[in-house]
């Protein structure tokens, strides 16, 4: 009885975040708010964050586009079981409209898929970098969240997306490879100018367990950065996250393991907050402005 009770109390504590979002400003009205979901290796559940994260926001009556970011390995439409006609390097090559390519995963989640395509950007001319711009912020500008799945590691085709985004959340198991590798994406991030960090621990066996990997990564990153990085959610092994998953289900109505429960409250979390800036200082309008 002590041990189902112990169980119990872990679960209603696995559903904590940290309350302070220093970086984002409750301004109503204002621009599209974008998430980097990174982590530092893969298989530590990343996609599946991005996935879960996008649908509970669009639970709160938000509108969320869903960017597939992985530029070596784009599988979000995998994972949900559609098969899309075109995808973002379709636009980038002039073969189709920005509008073309979203697919509705969940209501009020858009997918934007396969990313492969934007590397190419260095090397357009300036007349069609300022027309894929244009097009590409005011996509943004009809949302309220952007969440991009980027690739795994640390990469410039990572950093080079997760340097933009207004926070980058960033994805972690308790495995000392997973925390050494985390530390080394903070150290990049921090470099590039963006330190508006907060982690998930991820596939944890115990909220304790959690919160002990993500002192064990801060403790490093202050040492040695010297500022540190915000714990934003613990997350609980949950055999429902394999199942739906093998079943291409992730975004499957009455999802209601311990994992989907603990990503909602992040997503209520971050639900009510928007940048205070106009939207040509959005992501895109960064990432096309240092691409140009």
């Amino acid at each position: 009885m002590n041990d189902q009770a112990q169980k119990l109390r872990e679960l209603a504590k696995s559903t904590y975040v940290e309350p302070s979002l220093p970086q984002l400003k409750r301004a109503p009205g204002g621009r599209c708010v974008s998430i980097a979901v990174a982590s530092g290796k893969g298989g530590v559940g990343k996609t599946t964050v991005a996935l879960v994260l996008a649908e509970s926001l669009a639970n709160l009556q938000k509108k969320v586009l869903l960017m597939d970011a992985d530029l070596g390995l784009a599988n979000i439409h995998i994972l949900l079981g559609i098969a899309p006609r075109f995808n973002i390097s379709h636009v980038v090559a002039g073969e189709c409209g920005i509008n073309d390519i979203l697919v509705e995963a969940a209501p009020g989640v858009f997918l934007a898929p396969g990313a492969s395509g934007l590397e190419q950007l260095s090397n357009i001319d300036a007349g069609r970098l300022e027309k894929l711009r244009a097009a590409f912020t005011g996509l943004e500008e009809g949302y309220d969240y952007l969440i991009m799945d980027t690739g795994a590691g640390i990469g410039s085709t990572v950093t080079g997306f997760a340097r933009y985004a207004d926070l980058v959340l960033l994805v972690m198991t308790p495995d000392p490879s997973s925390l050494a590798d985390a530390y080394a994406l903070v150290k990049v991030l921090y470099e590039k100018g963006n330190a508006n960090v907060a982690v998930a621990v991820n596939m944890t066996s115990s909220v304790e367990e959690g919160r002990d990997a993500f002192e064990r990564l801060n403790k490093v990153v202050v040492n040695f950065l010297k500022k540190p990085v915000e714990l934003y959610a613990i997350l609980l092994n949950d055999r429902e996250v394999l199942r739906l998953g093998r079943r291409q289900r992730h975004l499957a109505k009455g999802a209601g393991g311990v994992f989907y429960k603990s990503v909602a409250v992040l997503a209520r979390k971050l639900s009510g907050y928007s940048i205070a800036e106009p939207a040509g200082k959005g992501f895109f309008g960064k990432l096309f402005g240092g691409a140009s």
